[in-house]
This record gives C-alpha cells, sequence and structure tokens, in this order.
C-alpha cells in the first residue's frame, strides 16, 4: 500500500481520517470535510526557503514515525545542486563523494547497502551490482522534495536498517492551471576553467475543471570535473605481516642478500602515484505526469521518470616504486637515502635510470535509467480507501569492456623522494620532466567492464479503514509483490601483459601461433620493451597540479592515445591485440540473480489520552517471504578429473603438482541455485503531545537487510596448489536488527523547532564472512571448502541527533528581521563484537557530525551559507600496512538569489568556498594515503516563472 507518510497533502488526509474517527458524530459528513480539505490542499504550493523549512518541519511534527524531510523551495529550485548534498544538511547523514560532487549517503552511520531508496514510493531500479543507489543519477530540479524514514511502518517497504529514504516528484494537481517555469545555469569550476550549461523547464496545466492534469518536466546539464589526487600505497608497520621496506642493493647484482644487503624501514610508500582525473559528465532528465479525479471516488496518478548520465572517468596517473616486486624490475636502484630521528628512511633517490610508469584509465559510465507507475485510490464509502499501484523500472549501465587501465614504462635519470619536510606529502624531485618525447616502453594494457541490468516490478494493493470507535482511530492493511531481476555481463582482457618485456609471451608454447614481428623491442635501461611510437604520445592537458597543497609536485606528464596505441600492437600482431587486449566475455563471472518478495502487513492507529495528554499509537505487523534465485557458472566438481604430474621447480628439484586433466574451463557449466527465508517484522511507535507545541516519541522495531547481491551470485572455484573449494552462497539470510528511538520535540514556532533524539540499533550479526565451511570430495581427493556464511559476531550502533533551527524574524530589527538558522549535530558510536574488530567503528562512520546555516530571506531577496563538517572515519581496517582513516572534513557552501519580479529570479552559488581537500592515512598521520583537492564551483543562473 502506499505510504501516507510521503506528502503533506497525505498526512493530513491521514489525520483528517484520524480526528473523523475520534470525534465524528456523522460518518458521511465528517469525511466529505476531508474530502473537501483535500481539495484545497492540493494547489497549496511551497515558495521560499523560510516556507520550505516550515512545510519539513510540519511534516515531521505530524508524522507518528521519526521523519526528515526536504521540500523544495519553488519549482525547479532544490535547497542543493545536488540530491546527496542536500540530504547532508539532515540529521544523522553523511555523504561521499564523486570527483566533488555528493553520491551515496550514510545514514546512522549505515552506508548505502543499509538503505532502501525509493521514488514515489516506488523502488528504483540501480546501476550497480550490489543494493547501493547513485543520488547523482536524479537531477534534483525534477524533485519536490525527499523524506527520511528513520523508523519503519508496516506499510513502507523493509529493508533499511538504516532508513528508506523516498525521493517525491511534482504532479500537475499540485499547481492551480497553467504552470510554466523554466531555468538556465552556467557552472564554472576554477579547476577546469570553463563554463558549462545547465538547463531545465517545467510545464503543466489542469483540465475538464480541474479534473485532469498533465506535467512534463526536462532538464539538460553538462560538468566538467577536475581531480588532482596524490596516492601513496605500502607503509612500514613493523607490527604488521604486510609491512613495506627500502631494500638498497650494496652489491648491485639486482637481487637482495641479506647478509650483505641493506633493509630499512620508510615513512615513505612503496608505492607513489599521483592523478589528474578529469570526467565530463552529461546529465539528460525528464518526467511526466498525469492526474485524472473524474469525480469524488477515483483518483489516478501516472508518473514517469527518465534518466540518463554519460561520464567519461578519464586519469592520467605517473607513478614511482619503491620497493621490489614480481611486476618490477628488479630492486630500485637506490643511490642515496636520508633517515628520521626514529631510524626510519625519509628520503631517497632511485637513480641510473629510474623506472617512472604513466598511467591512463578510464572508467565511463554511461546509464539509462526509467520508472513508470500508476497509482488509484477509490473512496469506496465515506470511511473506507483502497489503494493501487503498480510500477516497473529499469536501469542499465553499458559497458562491455570500455573500461581502460594502460600503462607504459618510462625513465628518467634519477628521482628523489623526500618527506624529511613539514608538508602533508613528500617532495618530488625529477631530473627531467616525462614529456612526450620521452623514450616510453608498453608494459601493461587491461580492458575490462561490467554491464548491469536491473529491473523492478511491484505492485501493492492495500485499504484504509477509518473506524467510529473510542480509541481504535485506523486499519491500514495490504500485500505487496515485488520481483527484481539483475543481471551482469563481465569483460575484461585475456591477457593485459601480451606486450610487456619485448613479447616475452609470444615466445611460450601457449602463444607461438601469433608468430609476431618482435624486431621493434629495444633495450630501454636494461628492460626488454617494445617502444611506443611519437604517435601515440600526447602533451599533458592540465597545468598547476596540486596548486593549493604545499610542497613540491611533479610537472605535468605525457598521456596516450588509446586508439593509435591498439593500431600499434595489431601492427606486432594483429591477432594477439584482438583476442588477448580487447575485453572479452567472460561468462564464469557474469551472472543473473531474480529477487521475488511477497509481503503483507497490517497497521492499527489508536488514539487516547494519558492524564489528559493526547496520544497517538501506531502498532504493526509485516510478514515477508523473500526467494532468491541466482544463475551463474560454477565447476561442476561431480565431472572434474585431477591428475599429479612432476614438475621442476626453479631451483632444478622435481616436485609433484596437482592438474586439471584437460583445461579448467571445460568443466565450468551454468548452474542455477534457489532458497528463500521469511520474516515477520513488527513495529511499534507511539507518540505523546505534551503541549500542543511539545512531542515526544518512542518508536520500536525489527528490521532487516538483505545481502550484498556480490554475496548472492552462483560460482565456485579450485586452488589446486592449496587443495581448497570455493563457492558462493545464494541461501544467505539477511541481516537483521532490532531499534528503538526515542525523541523530545518542541515546535516553539511555525519556523523553529528544538529537538533531540536518541537511537539504538542491535544488529545480530553484521556482513557475511568468507570461512571454512567443511570438506568437498573432488575427484576422490578432500577439499577444504570456504564460503561466504552469515557473520558469527554482532554489533551495535548507537547516537544522539540534537537539531535547532529558527527564524529571526520576532527578535531581530528589520532589515535584519530576515535572518533565520539552522544548526544540527550528530553522535554516533557502534561496537563489533568481533574480537578482531575490537575498537574499530564501522566503514565509513564518523562519530560527530555537524551542520550550521545561517539564512536571510527578505524583499526577494535570499541568502544561505551551510557549512557541514564530519570528523575522522574509517576507511579499510586492513589497508596495505595497517588501518586507513579519513581525516575530518568540512565544506562551507553559499547560495543567494534575487526576485528581480514575480516571474523572474536571478541565483548564484558557490560550493567548496574555502578550496577543502580531503586526505586519508594509514596508521599514523604521517603516512599518507590519498589526498584529492576538487576546487570550488560557482553557479550563475536565471530562474523563470509564468
Amino acid at each position: 500500500m502506499k505510504s501516507h507518510k510521503k506528502t503533506t497533502l497525505s498526512l493530513i488526509i491521514s489525520s483528517v481520517l484520524c480526528s473523523y474517527a475520534a470525534q465524528a458524530q456523522d460518518t458521511q459528513a465528517s469525511n466529505k470535510d476531508k474530502k473537501d480539505t483535500e481539495d484545497k490542499i492540493e494547489v497549496i504550493q511551497v515558495t521560499g526557503l523560510k516556507n520550505s523549512i516550515k512545510e519539513s518541519l510540519f511534516i515531521k511534527q505530524n508524522s507518528v514515525n521519526v521523519v526528515d524531510a526536504i521540500v523544495a523551495e519553488d519549482i525547479g529550485k532544490f535547497p542543493d545542486q545536488n540530491i546527496a548534498e542536500a540530504l547532508q544538511r539532515v540529521t544523522g547523514i553523511t555523504i561521499t563523494r564523486n570527483g566533488g560532487e555528493g553520491q551515496n549517503v550514510i545514514v546512522r552511520g549505515l552506508g548505502g547497502d543499509y538503505n532502501v531508496a525509493t521514488i514515489n514510493g516506488r523502488r528504483m531500479a540501480s546501476e550497480h551490482n550490489s543494493r547501493n543507489f547513485n543520488y547523482d543519477l536524479i537531477a534534483s530540479e525534477l524533485l519536490s522534495g525527499v523524506d527520511v524514514y528513520k523508523s519503519p511502518v508496516a506499510r513502507t517497504q523493509e529493508g533499511g536498517i538504516g532508513s528508506v529514504i523516498n525521493i517525491k516528484t511534482r504532479r500537475p494537481l499540485d499547481f492551480d492551471g497553467f504552470t510554466l517555469s523554466g531555468s538556465v545555469k552556467g557552472i564554472y569550476e576554477d579547476r577546469v576553467e570553463e563554463f558549462d550549461p545547465q538547463a531545465s523547464f517545467l510545464i503543466s496545466d489542469t483540465f475538464f475543471d480541474g479534473t485532469f492534469g498533465a506535467l512534463f518536466t526536462g532538464v539538460y546539464s553538462e560538468r566538467t570535473l577536475r581531480t588532482d589526487r596524490y596516492d601513496g600505497q605500502g607503509f612500514y608497520n613493523e607490527g604488521n605481516e604486510s609491512w613495506i621496506s627500502v631494500r638498497q642493493d650494496v652489491d648491485g647484482n639486482g637481487e637482495f642478500d641479506e647478509t650483505i644487503d641493506k633493509e630499512y624501514g620508510s615513512v615513505i610508500p612503496g608505492y607513489v602515484r599521483y592523478d589528474n582525473w578529469q570526467d565530463n559528465r552529461e546529465r539528460i532528465g525528464a518526467s511526466l505526469a498525469l492526474q485524472w479525479m473524474p469525480n469524488d471516488k477515483i483518483e489516478m496518478a501516472f508518473d514517469s521518470l527518465y534518466s540518463s548520465y554519460d561520464t567519461d572517468g578519464t586519469r592520467n596517473a605517473l607513478s614511482f616504486v619503491t620497493y621490489d616486486e614480481s611486476w618490477t624490475p628488479g630492486i630500485p636502484n637506490v643511490t642515496d637515502l636520508g633517515f628520521n630521528d626514529e631510524g626510519l628512511v625519509n628520503k631517497l633517490t632511485l637513480g641510473n635510470g629510474a623506472m617512472a610508469e604513466v598511467i591512463n584509465s578510464s572508467t565511463p559510465r554511461r546509464t539509462k535509467a526509467f520508472q513508470v507507475g500508476l497509482n488509484t485510490r477509490w473512496y469506496y464509502s465515506p470511511a473506507l480507501v483502497f489503494e493501487a499501484d503498480v510500477s516497473h523500472s529499469a536501469t542499465k549501465n553499458e559497458n562491455s569492456g570500455d573500461n581502460r587501465f594502460i600503462v607504459a614504462r618510462g625513465f628518467v635519470k634519477d628521482v628523489t623522494i623526500d618527506a624529511s619536510s613539514n608538508n602533508l606529502l613528500p617532495d618530488i624531485t625529477m631530473s627531467e620532466p616525462l614529456t612526450s618525447d620521452a623514450p616510453f616502453g608498453a608494459h601493461y594494457s587491461y580492458n575490462s567492464g561490467e554491464e548491469v541490468e536491473d529491473e523492478i516490478t511491484e505492485v501493492r494493493l492495500g485499504g484504509e479503514w477509518a473506524l467510529d470507535h473510542d480509541y481504535i482511530t485506523t486499519v491500514r492493511f495490504g500485500v505487496h509483490y515485488g520481483k527484481q531481476t539483475k543481471d551482469r555481463s563481465n569483460f575484461r582482457s585475456a591477457n593485459a601483459s601480451m606486450f610487456s618485456n619485448g613479447g616475452a609471451y609470444f615466445k611460450s608454447d601457449s602463444y607461438k601461433h601469433y608468430n609476431p614481428d618482435l624486431s621493434s623491442a629495444e633495450d630501454m635501461f636494461g628492460l626488454n620493451l617494445f617502444r611506443l611510437p611519437k604517435e601515440v604520445l600526447l602533451d599533458a592537458n592540465f597545468d598547476n597540479f596540486l596548486s593549493g597543497v604545499a610542497g613540491k609536485h611533479p610537472e605535468p606528464w605525457a598521456r596516450f592515445d588509446y586508439d593509435k596505441l591498439f593500431a600499434f600492437y595489431e601492427s606486432i600482431s594483429k591477432d594477439a591485440a584482438n583476442e588477448q587486449i580487447k575485453g572479452s566475455p567472460q561468462p564464469k563471472d557474469s551472472f543473473s540473480l531474480s529477487e521475488t518478495t511477497t509481503a503483507a502487513f497490517v497497521e492499527v492507529d489508536i488514539e487516547n489520552e494519558i492524564f489528559d495528554l493526547p496520544y497517538t499509537l501506531n502498532l504493526g505487523l509485516r510478514a515477508v517471504e523473500t526467494e532468491v534465485k541466482s544463475t551463474g557458472y560454477s565447476l561442476n566438481i561431480d565431472k572434474v578429473k585431477l591428475q599429479d604430474v612432476e614438475r621442476e621447480d626453479d631451483e632444478g628439484n622435481i616436485e609433484q603438482v596437482l592438474q586439471f586433466v584437460g583445461k579448467q574451463a571445460q568443466y565450468q557449466e551454468a548452474v542455477s541455485y534457489t532458497d528463500s527465508y521469511t520474516d515477520v517484522l513488527p513495529s511499534l511507535n507511539f507518540k505523546l503531545n505534551l503541549r500542543e507545541d511539545l512531542v515526544y516519541r518512542f518508536n520500536a522495531a525489527k528490521v532487516l537487510t538483505r545481502p550484498n547481491i556480490g554475496y548472492l551470485t552462483a560460482w565456485s572455484s579450485v586452488n589446486l596448489s592449496k587443495q581448497e573449494y570455493s563457492a558462493s552462497s545464494p541461501g544467505l539470510e539477511p541481516m537483521r536488527a532490532n531499534q528503538f528511538d526515542t525523541a523530545l520535540e518542541w515546535y516553539f514556532s511555525e519556523y523553529g523547532a528544538l529537538t533531540t533524539a536518541y537511537f539504538y540499533k542491535d544488529i545480530e550479526s553484521t556482513n557475511p564472512i568468507f570461512a571454512e565451511t567443511g570438506v568437498t570430495k573432488i575427484d576422490g581427493r578432500d577439499f577444504r571448502t570456504k564460503s561466504y556464511v552469515t557473520g558469527e559476531y554482532g554489533a551495535d550502533v548507537q547516537g544522539l541527533e540534537i537539531a535547532y533551527q529558527q527564524a529571526l524574524t520576532e527578535i531581530l530589527p528589520a532589515p535584519f528581521d530576515g535572518f533565520g538558522v539552522q544548526f544540527n549535530y550528530t553522535y554516533v558510536k557502534s561496537k563489533d563484537e568481533d574480537p578482531e574488530k575490537e575498537g574499530l567503528p564501522f566503514i565509513r562512520m564518523p562519530k560527530n557530525s555537524y551542520n550550521a546555516v545561517i539564512y536571510y530571506e527578505k524583499d526577494g531577496i535570499q541568502a544561505r551559507i551551510a557549512y557541514n563538517w564530519r570528523n575522522k572515519m574509517l576507511i579499510n581496517p586492513e589497508e596495505w600496512g595497517g588501518a586507513s582513516w579519513e581525516v575530518d572534513y568540512g565544506q562551507l557552501d553559499f547560495s543567494s538569489s534575487y526576485d528581480v519580479n514575480e516571474n523572474m529570479t536571478v541565483n548564484f552559488s558557490i560550493r567548496n568556498m574555502t578550496n577543502e581537500s580531503n586526505w586519508t592515512y594509514v596508521d599514523r598521520r604521517e603516512q599518507v594515503r590519498f589526498l584529492s583537492t576538487y576546487g570550488r564551483v560557482f553557479n550563475l543562473g536565471v530562474n523563470m516563472k509564468f
């Protein structure tokens, strides 16, 4: 059944129904009044920042469960340019960014997989092969508001231990007759130094005496984003088995001998990389809504939404290696070392032809998404309303091997990496820059991609019955059917190193049939490489790298023309280039997953008094069965044949090894698994009006989050050397939790409130773990079996939310009476029962975060300055060298507008006014893992409305 907490209209309908049941003497007359009230409410339009705040407070105050709302200030005017960035202003929400833009949300410390995203109460298909939702997919101009449900009622969709986030679009009967509006903006990125266009429009009208309405919106935008990034990997940590050291080849033989050569701990990472990201993004969005109210019995609404989002995700990188690995030429030639007071290397020089790899990569994102839905409300009688809702959504991310990761090896006379200064990043000094005139050798060319198609079909049937009873006021009931089908096709290069090492792979038995011309390989500083032709190389297309970040950074470096690089490979061996480098389908890494849910719910609203204080008690029960069918490719272990063979190792010793009879691929077969589970989810929402403006709440519920789809895919693999058999677990059950909230809310004016809330979530088991589950017989041999199982340990999450907002109209004299303030603070703490994670919080869960906003609205002038801050958060508990943490981050944004007249408004905004960077470290703050700079974004535009 469609949720009545999604719009102001439905909130008032519900409250009218409830008050009717408690007070009405004449059922027919009272419900006629309710319908008349609806007709009046239909044409209410929210305009202006203060009225947006007022409407948001109204939704929060009148909800029986815990809800926070964002309401658009006007047609096509959302509080922020991006849905995720608007949500970060909500108490308890932080966000992650992509290229400086908000993308995913974290609610009360729980990330995307713990939250459910809906549009008009309907789940939206996702481009991920997980359950996460990218909020940058939908243009904010298409929306009327967003509701964040932090505690559930039985009629809302299950699946969110964190929250359910409902995105609302506009409908034509929200407007009084004909409406036409449009906006045009220029967006300037100061690191890109160019303007990008953005435009939107809305046209809406009503017909047949206001009983039928049609609304159409469209939006188009282009963005060019630039991110400069430092990346350091592999740090010294004597207490960690994966620590990285600096080795000095004293005798110069290219091999490490611990009796002669030296090994030191180092504050310089083993792998140093610099990235310049340039991302061109194009977004096209449209929506169509139709509403029909032929009489006072029937109300029908059709909604459709389309979004296209294309990005190219280009990255150019320069990297240096200070340690020896299988893919490096050997021990780096360290010619000079410096040490800090702890005896750790803090300065080193790589000489005599230091290797510097240039990397070009791209991760294009070509996403198409749409959703259609039809909702019908039938007022069967004055006291009974039935509702039916049918919807379908589909999303496709097209990528048939279009990701690129291309590495060429360049060389300089020497390079010095110096971490002895007080700068955050080490200083880099190169003997000469790596321009397009420098010599480069072919090394690694990896093409890959995941094409994801997701479809969701939902049917909801329900009813709402207003009772003429002393205290039982409303009964809601309904059923819900949903089916989601997600398909992933995987593509990748068969051998990305095919043209590395001067054609070494061509000389092996497996590749002799390619018969390439290897004459173009040459010696480059001791390595045999195919030298790249001049036409493959391009000059850098950026400057001022990492400007604003203290230190000495490399000068801009060369990049590649991929098409010409591939043509060069084809000139050596056309067959090898097409068969080994191009991304080819990988059936064993592809899957199809179907998840069907069937649910039924019942809710009862009870209204009465305690000590003359009115209360509302909502009791609900939702039962849901989930059936999962997973199809993929897996080893048929009943057919696998193995053999023991003798092989000579590198030292000439003969050893017995286990091999497949034939090739492993011949035992791969299409498989399908089906499993199901059932959950009963009770909920209780209690709201007590201590005064007309003072509300106390208590909410409790059992909730669940289904496993990440990646855990449910059908696959298996065998490690013959370890005699291990690994398999997926399509039958994994969800993560379940018991939660409660308690809150006290004071609404001291229509624009002001002071609210506090405490929340607690007892999660029975966290993410599944990969563990040993027994022994499997394969061709008569015992193989230790590993698979994903429900986590052995649970966790608890608890926290406190405080919010204050007030318009200063009655406090300050004119002209300062247009000012207002908003402030909220969130504290979140988690405790994982897993002893290996003792003392570590959940990933991306900042303990403290807050928002502070000052706004002004008067005489057509509107301005807002907003600061969002959160403290450090865990990124990866098992980084290379220790746990990695992202440091405190705060961002200051400004927006303003001026009403030239009743039809025209000009607006201006700045995002990231102080040009903040964000960075992470491993174990110690001086060991910087990432540092990214995004720059400022300026918006200048005009809105027209008729």
